[in-house]
C-alpha cells in the first residue's frame, strides 16, 4: 500500500529502489547479504546479476523471497567473517533496539573492499503530515507517533560512522503530493494508524479529513515531503 502511494503520488518519478541499487553497485557474481529483507520484492529482481542472501526476522516475510533466505536477528547474524562483498538494509534498522551491535555484525560480514548501503528517511520528512496527524491524535485521547527518522535516519550519522568511519550520506530529493484527503487517510491507516481502537480512528480520521480538506483549499494540493537517502560505506 504505502509503496503503491509513492507510485501514484510521489513528486520524484524516479523509483527509490532502483537509485539504491545503483548505489550498492553488485557486480556480477558478487554475493548481496540483504538485512531485514521482507519480502525482497522491492529490490531482489533489480539485482539479477548478484547472487542475493536475505534475512529477517518475519517467517510470513521470508516465505515470499525467492533467493536463500535466514531467520535471523540483524544483531547477531548467522555468517563469518567477511563473507560478503556487498550488503544493503532497506527501511528497517529504526525497527532495531541494539542498532550499535546490528551495525558491528554488518561490518563484520562484508570482506575489505566490500560495501554496505543503509537506507533511510531524511530528518522532517513526513514532519507536516505527523504534526497534523498528532494534533487530531490529541482531540480524540490518543497519544502521539514518532516516525521512523526519529527512531533511525539520516540524521544518525555518529551512530553509522561508529563502525563505519567513512559512511556518506546520499539524499533520494522526493514528496507525496495529494489533490485529495482519501489518500492521505489510506496512507496514515497503512501506517501510524493502523493499531489505533476503530470508533477512534472514525473520529480521528473526521477531523483529519476536514483539515486536510482546508490545506487543499488554500494551495491546491497537500505536500508531504518525503526526502530519504542512504549510507554508503565502503570497506
Amino acid at each position: 500500500m504505502r509503496v503503491r502511494t509513492h507510485e501514484l503520488y510521489g513528486e520524484n518519478r524516479s523509483p527509490l529502489q532502483r537509485w539504491v541499487v545503483e548505489r550498492l553497485d553488485a557486480r556480477p557474481g558478487h554475493l548481496v547479504l540483504d538485512v531485514g529483507s521482507a519480502t525482497g520484492r522491492d529490490y531482489h529482481p533489480r539485482l539479477t546479476h548478484a547472487r542475493v542472501v536475505a534475512i529477517d526476522r518475519s517467517m510470513g516475510m521470508l516465505a515470499e523471497v525467492r533467493t536463500p533466505r535466514a531467520c535471523a536477528d540483524a544483531a547477531s547474524l548467522p555468517f563469518r567473517d567477511a563473507a560478503f562483498d556487498r550488503l544493503m538494509c532497506n527501511h528497517m534498522l529504526y525497527h532495531v533496539h541494539d542498532r550499535d551491535q546490528a551495525l558491528r555484525e554488518m561490518r563484520r560480514v562484508v570482506r575489505p573492499g566490500g560495501r554496505v548501503v543503509i537506507t533511510a528517511n531524511a530528518p522532517g520528512g513526513l514532519r507536516n503530515l505527523i504534526e497534523l496527524h498528532n494534533a487530531a491524535r490529541a482531540e480524540v485521547g490518543l497519544s502521539s507517533v514518532m516516525t521512523a527518522a526519529e527512531r533511525f535516519g539520516l540524521g544518525d550519522t555518529d551512530l553509522v560512522r561508529a563502525a563505519f568511519p567513512d559512511a556518506r550520506v546520499e539524499v533520494f530529493p522526493n514528496a507525496l503530493v495529494f489533490p485529495a484527503n482519501q489518500p492521505v487517510l489510506e496512507y496514515l491507516a497503512s501506517g501510524p494508524a493502523s493499531k489505533d481502537p476503530p470508533e477512534q480512528r472514525a473520529r480521528l480520521f473526521g477531523i483529519l479529513a476536514a483539515r486536510i480538506d482546508e490545506i487543499i483549499e488554500r494551495h491546491g494540493v497537500f505536500r508531504v515531503p518525503t526526502d530519504a537517502g542512504c549510507f554508503v560505506a565502503d570497506v
